[in-house]
This record gives C-alpha cells, structure tokens and sequence, in this order.
C-alpha cells in the first residue's frame, strides 16, 4: 500500500492553459442551390347520384289522374373504389302522361329525362419547377 500513496505523489499535474483564436480578419463563403420538379395528374370524376325529368310545351296538359312527377326507385348498393352507393332513377312506367288541350289546335310538348351517373371527369396535368440558390458571406476581424 505504501508504494501506491508513493507512485501517486510522484505523477506530475497539468494545468490547462487558455485558448485564444490567433487570426486578425478573414471572410467565409457559402453557397448552395436546389431544383425541385413535381410532375402531376389530378382527374376528378363528378357524379350525379338522382335524376331530372323536365317537361316544356304549348297547348298541353297533364292527363286526368296523372302525377306530375314519377316515382323514385333506388338501385342495389354498390362500391367502387371502396366508395358505396345507390342511384336514385325515376320509375318509367309512372312519368306523366300528356294530353292536347285543344284537339286540332297546334301544339308541341318536350319531355327531358338527366338519368343518374357519371356527369364530367376532368384531368389536369401539370409540372412544377421550382429552383433556389442561396449564398452566404460571413466576414470576421478581431
């Protein structure tokens, strides 16, 4: 034990000293750039889910006992791309039946059905560049 309390005696210590830049004036530059494309394709798909009947004429009138507006039906649920639905459509067999109010007379009549489905799709295509540089001047003196 005694050689050990010896040998740590005798190991000299260090002291640090301090630390001083030694420059006198100086600059630094950096500069950096980068370009980004982004190329993409948006399609959107807009659906009509029910129906539209219309009717326009002249000398014309809705048949005794006819409604004026057909019956609605639905479609069995389906799913397309994890989306589900039904569409709504009119029963045929109950739109309004028409009658000439004045026989002899002219007359004109226009029936319009819009039946349920897919109404437009649009798609848009487009690119995307983007570029930037930076640069960066540091200047120092002592």
């Amino acid at each position: 034990m005694r050689w050990f309390v010896l040998l740590f005696f005798a190991i000299p210590s260090a002291n640090a000293g301090s630390i001083t830049p030694s420059f006198t004036t100086g600059q630094m530059e950096s500069s950096s750039s980068s370009k980004t494309i982004i190329v993409e394709t948006i399609v959107t798909e807009n659906y009509r889910t029910g129906y539209s009947y219309s009717m326009q004429g002249t000398n014309v009138q809705p048949a005794e006992g006819t409604i004026i507006s057909p019956d609605a039906t639905y479609t069995n649920t389906q799913t397309f791309n994890g989306v589900s639905f039904k569409w709504v459509t009119p029963d045929l067999t109950t739109k309004p039946q028409w009658e000439v109010k004045a026989p002899g007379e002219a007359f004109s009549i226009t029936e319009n059905f819009l039946a349920p489905g897919l109404d437009a799709v649009s798609t848009i295509q487009r690119t995307i560049n983007t570029e930037s540089q930076s640069t960066s001047l540091s200047i120092f003196s002592q």
